[in-house]
């Protein structure tokens, strides 16, 4: 058997780990069996030469292991992406998650507070009054009641503690950071996972291909965001029945018009928290509601609600309009408060 200084040497010679040989050095990383330095090492060299699909795997099957699972609703559907991308723009798939559901989706949004971005999906939550500390019995609640749920990483992952401040301490992303929409709490099916970089487009997606996934996309918006944009074209790698294709999308063939990387910066977590509820209210349009509309619209697209795209985002702009949107938000607000 190897050990974890044979698991280092082996990355930094540019050698992939096997899956076994990943879900073993991940197991001694959460479960402290190394020290920090090693384990910093370790993170920082894997990110340096690319973390594989094997790599990724691997990490993955190790943290489910110690994962609380909610059983049941596997048919919900996540638009968690990696952040990393440094494109500080404001909370783009949390408010999309709340449309999707708002537009008839059961939505089970996994997130986390910032740890390589400005504001995590859990702090402007956190700021628009919800409770995002909810145990199992609640959170199954909302899912019933509301189609719409956020699952706070940390309670899910508690053994991921154990690394935190490591994380904090390397201060850039890491393989963590691919591994978080990998590891949705209800063990969703459906997804739109936005990745920081277009070259680990297609590792991912074998990754979700091997957990089972039905039908998901996971894209890269103008292979510089981790969510799909309006600023030029999106890179997707879509994985259904089993199958993998490559696409690509330029957004204004569907008539939307392209918008430029200042139109979509956000801020903390209070000003993205107004950012979202302005787009609810019907009150801010223009290229931030455009790249809102076209997440959300395919997130419909995926969970089969619509034939195509162009059918999305009349559905969700619609939700918008009709004030269906800022109630979902205010529906999970309220229970998840009682």
């Amino acid at each position: 058997m190897k050990t974890f200084n044979d698991y280092i040497k082996s990355i930094k010679d540019g050698v992939d780990l096997s899956s076994n040989e990943s879900e073993d050095a991940f197991d001694q990383i959460l479960l402290q069996k190394v020290d920090d330095n090693k384990i910093i090492d370790f993170l920082t060299s894997l990110s340096n030469k690319g973390e594989a699909g094997d790599e990724i795997f691997g990490a993955v099957i190790s943290i489910k292991k110690k994962a609380n699972i909610i059983k049941g609703f596997s048919n919900s559907f996540d638009t968690c992406g990696t952040g990393g991308d440094e494109s500080k723009t404001f909370n783009i798939s949390t408010i999309s998650a709340i449309i999707t559901a708002a537009s008839g989706v059961r939505v089970a949004k996994h997130g986390n507070k910032a740890v390589s971005s400005l504001t995590g999906s859990a702090d402007v939550l956190s700021e628009l009054g919800i409770n995002i500390n909810l145990d199992e019995n609640k959170i199954i609640n909302c899912l019933n009641k509301i189609n719409l749920c956020f699952l706070f990483a940390p309670n899910f992952h508690p053994i991921l503690k154990n690394v935190a401040e490591i994380r904090k301490k390397i201060g850039k992303r890491t393989i963590f950071n691919i591994l978080g929409p990998l590891l949705s709490p209800v063990e969703c099916k459906k997804q739109i996972m936005g990745v920081y970089d277009v070259n680990i487009l297609m590792r991912v997606a074998k990754v979700l291909k091997k957990l089972d996934t039905e039908h998901a996309w996971v894209v890269s918006g103008n292979k510089e965001y981790d969510e799909l944009t309006t600023t030029g074209k999106n890179y997707i790698i879509e994985i259904k029945n089993k199958k993998i294709k490559e696409l690509e999308i330029d957004p204004t063939i569907f008539g939307i018009q392209k918008g430029s990387k200042d139109d979509l910066i956000g801020g903390d977590s209070k000003e993205n928290a107004e950012i979202i509820k302005g787009i609810l209210k019907g009150e801010i349009s223009g290229p931030k509601k455009d790249i809102v509309l076209l997440n959300s619209a395919s997130a419909l697209y995926i969970n089969n609600k619509v034939k195509d795209i162009e059918s999305g985002l009349e559905i969700v702009n619609k939700t918008i309009l009709s004030g269906n949107g800022l109630k979902k938000l205010n529906d999970l607000i309220e229970l998840s408060n009682s």
